[in-house]
């Protein structure tokens, strides 16, 4: 009896040590990339978490659905006609305070980072960051 519980408990001690269990992206090792950038890219990066450097988010937040915000995250671009390139970013309810705490000042010269999983809206034909998190 001893010796199938030993054998069971090194089965096991095996089958966790050869085991990844760690998310295939994290904020360690995710994509990372300046708002043009990821304009230029957001196409191939459909269902795939990444994270977007910005300077400050739009002042107008959208009410979608019940649970769901429409918004905008901001970055200086000098190639761009206004000097400025956004991302739209749709933020969960629960998450929402957090969002209105990043600046909204456009002459904002902090560099924010915001984690996302970047869809497509079917109904708008637009890609969007679904916002999970960030360091702001």
């Amino acid at each position: 009896m001893k010796s199938i519980l030993t054998s069971i408990l090194m089965l096991a001690f095996a089958a966790s040590a050869f085991s990844d269990e760690r998310p295939e992206s994290t904020p360690s090792n995710l994509p990372t990339f300046d708002v043009p950038a990821f304009l230029e890219r957001q196409g191939t990066l459909l269902n795939r978490t990444v994270a977007i450097r910005f300077n400050y988010r739009s002042e107008k937040i959208r009410h979608l659905q019940p649970n769901w915000y429409q918004a905008a995250l901001w970055q200086r671009d000098p190639k761009a006609k206004s000097g400025f390139s956004f991302v739209r970013v749709i933020v969960a309810k629960k998450d929402l305070a957090a969002f209105k705490s990043i600046p909204s000042d456009f002459q904002s010269a902090a560099e924010l980072t915001a984690y996302g999983r970047v869809e497509r809206a079917p109904e708008a034909h637009y890609v969007y960051l679904r916002l999970l998190g960030g360091k702001w």
